[in-house]
C-alpha cells in the first residue's frame, strides 16, 4: 500500500511538471508551484537542480496558512525557520495540499511543515512547550517527548524530480 502511494503521488508530480502552470502557478493536477525565499548566504545558482513534490495529508481545518522550512543541515531544524535554508507559505483548501518546490540544488535535505492557524508566523505552544499548531516533518518519524532529528527526516534530492507526503500532527 505505501509503495502505491508513493507511486501515486510520483505521477501527480509528472503530470503536474509536464504542464505549464499558468498565471495562477498552478497545474492541472491542482498542484501549485510556489517560490521559495533563499536565505541570503545560501549559493543557489550552481550545480543541477531538481523539483520537490510535497503532498501534505491530514490538515485539520482551513484556516490560517501552511509554512513550509527547508533545511540544508541539522542547524535550526525543525523549529527555527531563520536558520532554513528556504522558506514559503501557501494557502489550504481542504484536508490536504500538495505544492511543488522548484529549482532546488541536488543535496540532502529535511522539510519543516507548520499549520499555522492564527497566521502569527510561528508555532504556537502552552506553557508546557506542547504545539497548540498542527506540524510535521519530511519521513513522518514517529512523535517522541523531543523534536524530530534532521537525520530522521532527511532525505536525498539527487533526480529532477522527488516526491514527499507529510502527514501533519495535532497534540
Amino acid at each position: 500500500m505505501r509503495y502505491l502511494f508513493a507511486f501515486c503521488i510520483s505521477l501527480a508530480f509528472l503530470s503536474a511538471s509536464s504542464s505549464l502552470y499558468g498565471e495562477e502557478n498552478t497545474g492541472a493536477s491542482g498542484v501549485e508551484v510556489i517560490d521559495m525565499q533563499f536565505n541570503e548566504s545560501q549559493d543557489t545558482t550552481t550545480g543541477e537542480k531538481g523539483s520537490i513534490l510535497i503532498h501534505i495529508e491530514n490538515i485539520k481545518n482551513t484556516n490560517g496558512r501552511i509554512a513550509i522550512a527547508l533545511y540544508n543541515s541539522e542547524e535550526g531544524f525543525p523549529d527555527k525557520p531563520e536558520m532554513a535554508y528556504a522558506l514559503a507559505n501557501t494557502s489550504i483548501n481542504g484536508t490536504s495540499r500538495a505544492v511543488v518546490i522548484e529549482n532546488i540544488p541536488y543535496g540532502t535535505y529535511a522539510l519543516s511543515i507548520l499549520h499555522d492557524e492564527n497566521a502569527n508566523d510561528k508555532m504556537d505552544k502552552t506553557w508546557i512547550g506542547k504545539p497548540k499548531e498542527g506540524f510535521g516533518t519530511s519521513n513522518n518519524p514517529k512523535i517522541r517527548l523531543r523534536a524530530p532529528k534532521f537525520e530522521e527526516s532527511g532525505f536525498l534530492l539527487d533526480s529532477e524530480g522527488i516526491a514527499i507526503a507529510i502527514n501533519m500532527k495535532y497534540l
